[in-house]
Formats: C-alpha cells, structure tokens, sequence
C-alpha cells in the first residue's frame, strides 16, 4: 500500500469459518494486507459449555461432551464456524466424487460435483480439495489415506438397488479436539504473517465507495479496502440479503432447495450401511425428477436444533469421542421451486410450517407411522431435546413423504429392520438456501472486488469445500 491510500487494506473478509479462515491466512501469508472480522469469539470461548476437549493433556471445557444437549444451540458463531464447533466430517480425502444427480434433458441423467461447477473445471476443483487437505495436514490434522483408493478415480457410480447413484468415496473425520490444533495453528501462521483479527465484530454494512474501493461498518467502525470476501454461513442469509441488495449485484431468488427430515435409527440397524463408508451418499429421482439423496450420515451421532431467523431446524452431530447408540442422517430432495418463487421463503415457509405443528419446534413421529404402515404403541424417543411427538404428514406434504418412503424402502434391502418400529423421523432439514449469485470461477461476483466464499456462495457446502472457496478466493484478490 502506498502513503496516499494507507488507511485502504488489500482485504477485509466476512466471517471466521472455515472459508474465511482460510481465505484470510492464504492473503496474508501472501503479503497481503487483510483484517478477518467474526462476530463470535475465539474458537475456545465459542464451544459449547457442555462440550469437553483435551489438548496437549489440558481440558478446554470441564463438562462431559455431548452428555447432554440444549433444547436450543447458540454457539454456531466464533473462530471455526459452526463446522469446528462439533466433530465432523471433512469430506473427501483423495479424488473429487461427482455426487449430484440431475437430468440431462435427453432423457437421461448426469453427475456433477458442486464444487466443481463453482470453479469451472473438475481438475482444478479436485486440486483446490487436495491442496485444503494439504495445509490442514499442515497445520495438525492427522493424516487419513485410504489404502488402494485412485486419486483420479471420481468416487461416484451407478447404484444398487433402485438408486441411480451411489458414492462410497473414502472421506475423513475430525474432532473438535483436532479442529482446535489445526484452527489455533492456522490462525497463528496468519498472524504472524500480518493479519489483523476482530473478534466480536459483526459486520453490519459493506457498500463501494465512488473511489471503487469498499466500506465495512462493523462494531462501529468503518474499515476500507479495495477487496471483500463474504464468507457467512447459514445464518448469515439475511446480511448477505443486504450486501446484494446494496451494492446491485447481479443474482437471482434460488430455483432449487433442499428440503427434508432426519432419520434415526438404533446405530446397530444402520451398521451395514457405514461398514464401508461412514458418510455414504445415495441417490434416486422421484417421478418428478427430483434427486432425493441421504445426507450427512452421523454414525453413532445425535440430532441438534438452532434457531435459524424465525424459525427452527435440525442438523446433526458427529460424535466421534463419545458416540452414542444411535445413527442418524438426513434424506433431502433437491425442490425446484414454482415459477417466480424465491427458495429462500420457500424453505423457510417449509420449515415454519413444521415448526408451526410442533408448537415452535421441530417434530418427531415413527417412521411406520408417518409412512401409514402401522402403529407404533410405545415410540422410541430420539435424541432431540423436548421434541415434539406429533404427525409430521400434514406439515411435509404427500411428496415429502413419498420421497421419504422411496429411500427407506430402497435402503432397506441393505440395512434390514430399518423400516421398522425403532426408527423415527424428524424434521425440518433445510439447506442450500441463498440466493442464486452470479459469480466468475474465482466467485468474485457482478460487483469488481466482492467475493463470497463457502456456503453463502450458493453453490457449495461443507467443510473441505468452503476451505477450497476460501483459498481459492484469495489467490484471485493475490493476482
């Protein structure tokens, strides 16, 4: 930076998740000058009281982890995201898997990664995997190979037993205690390469100044620089609403969302489901065409609840340390939403609507029940806190549940005993919610000098990928 321009950084960027955090230690370990505002805390002070993780023989929490839950989770911000704040699933390790499935207007179908439409190219989406595993290695994470697997080799292939897809490419782990190292070591290197961090910061406006450089108001501050990267997660939909309104960005209402429920079952039930893969991918079409696929397949996990605006929903938890008796994993069906419909209400009023029928919260029914296959006389329980017992048909509507009852009939030729009276579904599940925005293969969108990494990119989720964004992202604003 010059004297005349000293006060305007090279970059700002918008949360401290796994995209912004690699977004931010990729520009300062390459000279840029770069400020990282998050609206939470330090990833220790962000955990969940209830949560326990040993470093170097030291607790960081004096609490048993995942022992118990709260009806209600609130410790999704701060240093590592929401991702990092439980143990999780990375993705793949070696070799990008096409997962998604969509027609192809010929009467066929094919597969596609999301990543890989983000960057434009499978090869260099597949490299950006690799090279966010290379420097979590790095920076502390224990490496996984999976013996025998070909790097180039995508992990995706014809299904067995009606799906059109099935993707049992070998994919990592981590645990909160393993997130903290890496998080802590990744943070110090960019540190100690210039970085400058905001912690409880929330960014309130990002608009371009007529000089073409931009402006973020946060904590009462307005910070200048000539690049942004908007990095949120989930939560952050409404703010991302408003820098694209601000700023004339070119995008679009979301045409597809995914909408669904979580099943869980006795983790004994869906053992020869993970034997092979612990986050196995199955997809079919409905008859209208619509993928729908199992989701974030949590072995031995727990299902959680947040609030999410005005309403609630469900993800769930990998609990690696102290894994529980239960499995549970979503089903989703990728909507395409009417004509002149924006999928972000379209969601959100989905998820309303359960919410509305479990008195403010999410709902749980059996499995037999909601399909109309039987009563079931004493319900299982789950692993929600104070969910809703109550009939989740009305509120899902008659496709939600046919796609629901065409993957578990399909499933269970190959986990026998899940349709069954131990089985029970909750709901809502919403995911791929933001507006559709118009972005480069670097992701910088209509407006020169505004990224946006990660999640709130529209087009990708997950860990690994946002990290792939992240990097990606700064090599752009780099050159």
């Amino acid at each position: 930076m010059t004297e005349a321009d000293a006060g305007v950084q090279d970059a700002i960027v918008i949360g401290g998740g796994p995209a912004g955090l690699f977004a931010a230690w990729r520009l300062a370990v390459g000279g840029a000058g770069v400020t990282l505002l998050e609206t939470g805390g330090d990833m220790r002070a962000s955990l969940c009281g209830k949560v326990t993780a040993r470093m170097q023989g030291r607790n960081v929490r004096p609490a048993e982890k995942f022992r118990l839950q709260c009806q209600r989770c609130d410790c999704l911000t701060g240093l590592g995201g929401a991702a990092f704040h439980f143990d999780t699933n990375l993705g793949y390790v070696q070799g990008l898997s096409r997962t998604k499935v969509e027609h192809d207007g010929k009467g066929g179908f094919r597969t596609y990664s999301g990543l890989e439409r983000a960057l434009g190219d499978f090869d260099r989406a597949a490299r950006a995997v690799a090279d966010a595993y290379e420097v979590m290695y790095r920076f502390g994470l224990p490496p996984a190979r999976a013996e025998g697997h070909d790097p180039k080799e995508p992990g995706g292939r014809p299904g067995r037993a009606g799906f059109v897809l099935a993707d049992e490419a070998f994919s990592q782990a981590i645990t909160v205690d393993d997130a903290l190292t890496v998080v802590d070591n990744l943070l110090a290197d960019a540190l100690a390469h210039g970085l400058r961090l905001r912690l409880g910061a929330r960014a309130e406006r990002v608009r371009r100044r007529a000089d073409g450089t931009w402006q973020v108001s946060a904590g009462g501050a307005d910070l200048l620089a000539r690049n942004v990267v908007v990095a949120v997660g989930k939560l952050g939909l409404r703010f991302v609403r408003s820098v694209l309104d601000d700023n004339a960005v070119a995008y679009r209402p979301s045409s597809r969302v995914d909408l669904g429920v979580r099943l869980e079952a006795p983790r004994e039930i869906v053992a020869p489901l993970t034997a092979s893969c612990h986050n196995p991918k199955l997809t079919y079409l409905n008859e209208q065409g619509e993928p729908v696929r199992t989701f974030c397949v949590c072995e031995g996990g727990r299902m959680m609840q947040y609030a999410f605006l005005d309403t609630v929903v469900l993800d769930g938890q990998h609990c690696l340390t102290t894994p529980t008796q239960r499995t549970n994993f979503g089903i989703v069906t990728t909507i395409d939403v009417p004509a002149g419909g924006d999928g972000s209400e379209y969601a959100l009023d989905f998820a309303r609507r359960v919410n509305a029928a479990g008195a403010g919260g999410p709902v749980v029914q059996p499995l037999l029940e909601l399909l109309g296959r039987g009563r079931v006389p004493q319900p299982p329980g789950s692993s929600l806190v104070q969910a809703i017992q109550g009939d989740l048909a009305a509120s899902l509507g008659p496709q939600r549940v046919a796609d629901i009852a065409g993957m578990v009939d399909r499933m269970e030729d190959l986990t026998p005993g899940l349709v069954g009276p131990a089985t029970v579904v909750a709901a809502p599940v919403v995911e791929r919610l933001f507006p559709a925005v118009e972005l480069s293969d670097d992701l910088q969108s209509s407006a020169a000098g505004l990224y946006f990494a990660g999640d709130c990119s529209s087009k990708i989720i997950g860990v690994t990928y946002g990290a792939a964004t992240g990097v990606v992202t700064a090599e752009s604003i780099l050159r």
